[in-house]
């Protein structure tokens, strides 16, 4: 299975450590397409690619994807439109975020059927159980 993760980047990094802990509890299950998210040194990684490098690599990984898998806690405009791309071209999306930290995600998303939403209030509720939510049908 190909997995895009999406964590915000330029909106906010509060939530690394879990993009991590996703990364590489994610990476048990495929393949993750897009890891840098969860790297520490993304933004000076990306200095030295073209916008529309990295958006053409990005659309490129997203088209790749069984499942977008996103934890949107954090507002991300860039999360937002790899949800919305991955939506119009059909892709398996599953949304988590910290109900804790935001304890309401964008009606975007709540409204949209074809995303699964799961809230946590403990990351680890999330990891240990990702073998189901992997397995289980929106």
């Amino acid at each position: 299975m190909n997995i895009y993760f999406s964590g915000s980047i330029y909106g906010g990094r509060q939530k690394l450590d879990s993009y991590k802990k996703l990364v590489q509890k994610l990476a048990k299950f495929g393949t993750v397409l897009d890891p840098e998210v969860a790297d520490d040194d993304v933004l000076v990684q990306e200095e030295s690619s073209s916008d529309n490098d990295i958006f053409e690599s990005l659309v490129d990984r997203l088209s790749q994807a069984d499942l977008v898998f996103a934890e949107v806690t954090v507002p991300s405009l860039g999360v937002g439109y790899e949800i919305g791309y991955a939506d119009s071209h059909n892709k398996r999306i599953i949304c988590i975020y910290d109900e804790s930290v935001t304890p309401k995600i964008t009606t975007m998303f709540r409204g949209n059927n074809r995303l699964k939403i799961i809230p946590y209030t403990d990351l680890n509720n999330i990891i240990n159980n990702l073998e189901n939510i992997l397995k289980e049908e929106n």
